[in-house]
């Protein structure tokens, strides 16, 4: 699953209590965990990454 915001485009991978949000910029990777407390949806994730200046 994908995520775009501000041009850049974020990886999603879901696990069973957390989504991991990822972005890849030349050789270096950060990811980010979500709870699934606080998104337990897909919806709900691309809302609070459109919603939050850390992404």
């Amino acid at each position: 699953m994908k995520i775009e915001k501000n041009g850049k485009i974020y990886t999603v991978r879901e696990n069973k209590a957390s989504w991991t949000v990822s972005l890849a910029a030349d050789r270096v990777t950060i990811s980010a965990n979500v709870s699934k407390v606080d998104c337990p949806t897909f919806e709900s994730l691309k809302a609070f990454v459109a919603e939050n200046s850390i992404f």
